[in-house]
């Protein structure tokens, strides 16, 4: 009885919105009717719709053809611009001979890569970088210094030019580069603590590479402050501040952070309180070294510098012997003495007996006349 009333009231229910249902429908109906079939209309525009909706400008024929001679010179300027020189041909001489013709184009390598400069006292300076090593073995470039002085006291020297001092360090075992190290040392001390100054150098190839031509680069290796020449002579006149320091070579490969970490902490031991390390990273520094190294960069022992760019310039063993000279000119004041060796060497003193004393020995006797070196000091 009771499931036959729900019935009869749910068909009720529907019953009394059948009208309303009706209209829905029809609606639905209707707007689905008129989509499907506005999709087979075509889209009709008249005219003057066609132009408020589209605005096309007016151009005179002699307004296109001045655009279009603007355009063509445009492109004839930059056309020239990147146009190659002309060639030089043969030529056919009086004689019957054929004179053949040769164009050269770029360059095979620079001239001169400046690293670094750096003052060696009151009148000399000592310049760092890399030459073209064809250019060295082969021609004969020559260096010109030139100290100019920041002041306008008419009364004082302008500027003071000597011939530099050229020295190969790496022996001839360059390969597209080769270290060159240019010692200037004038006739004059130059630079004080009230005028800057600055170095220029002028590389001349002097016809190497090409002997039609007599090329001379000039380039600022060094700009001196009154600060900088009062704080060299601070350094210079005062005790050292290290008694050992360390130039290592440039580190490159896979190397392995635990002999790294031996390495550092057995020649800290040896050298003592008073020493630096100063680690160049070609490539070698990766992070599990980098953690090794951090400590003793905190504490004041170790130098950090990277020399990556270096490997533009194809040189022997990653330009070791231009990083070494490097340091030991910006270094050389202050250290009583200075180490060069590779991370896979060690210092070996015999027991019971001290750095410091066997250094003091050795220096007694190689200062006697007949064990002096007679090679030069001003580079590596």
């Amino acid at each position: 009885m009771t499931k036959e009333k729900e019935r009869k009231m749910f068909v009720g229910i529907v019953w009394n919105c059948a009208a309303e249902l009706k209209f829905i429908l029809t609606a639905i109906l209707f707007l689905f009717s008129l989509i499907t079939i506005l999709q087979f209309m075509p889209i009709r525009f008249s005219t003057n719709l066609a132009t408020t909706c589209i605005s096309v400008p007016s151009f005179s024929s002699s307004t296109i053809i001045d655009s279009v001679s603007v355009s063509i010179s445009a492109i004839n300027a930059s056309t020239a611009v990147q146009q190659p020189p002309a060639l030089v041909k043969d030529e056919l001489l009086e004689n019957g001979v054929i004179k053949r013709a040769f164009n050269p184009f770029g360059s095979a390598a620079y001239n001169f890569i400046l690293m670094s400069a750096y003052r060696g006292g009151i009148n000399t300076f000592t310049v760092m970088g890399l030459a073209s090593k064809p250019l060295h073995v082969y021609g004969k470039p020559s260096y010109l210094c030139e100290w100019i002085p920041n002041t306008n006291d008419s009364n004082m020297q302008k500027h003071i030019n000597v011939t530099g001092t050229k020295i190969l360090p790496d022996w001839g075992y360059g390969r597209v580069y080769t270290v060159l190290v240019v010692n200037c040392t004038f006739p004059i001390p130059v630079g004080d603590g009230v005028n800057g100054g600055k170095l220029l150098i002028h590389a001349t190839t002097n016809g190497g590479g090409d002997s039609k031509f007599n090329i001379t680069d000039t380039f600022l290796a060094l700009t001196e402050s009154e600060q900088d020449f009062t704080n060299f002579i601070s350094t210079f006149s005062k005790p050292p501040k290290y008694d050992f320091l360390y130039c290592g070579s440039s580190l490159y490969g896979n190397l392995s952070p635990q002999r790294v970490r031996e390495w550092l902490a057995f020649h800290v031991r040896l050298f003592g309180v008073k020493s630096h390390f100063v680690i160049h990273d070609a490539g070698g520094v990766h992070e599990g070294l980098m953690a090794v190294l951090k400590p003793w960069i905190e504490k004041g022992y170790v130098t950090l510098q990277d020399i990556r760019d270096q490997e533009r310039f194809d040189g022997y063993y990653h330009n070791q012997f231009l990083i070494v000279n490097d340091c030991l000119h910006k270094y050389r004041f202050q250290a009583k003495w200075m180490f060069f060796f590779d991370v896979d060497e060690f210092i070996f003193v015999l027991k019971r007996v001290l750095l410091s004393l066997w250094l003091i020995r050795y220096r007694i006797i190689h200062s006697s006349p007949l064990n002096k070196c007679q090679c030069p000091t001003s580079s590596v």
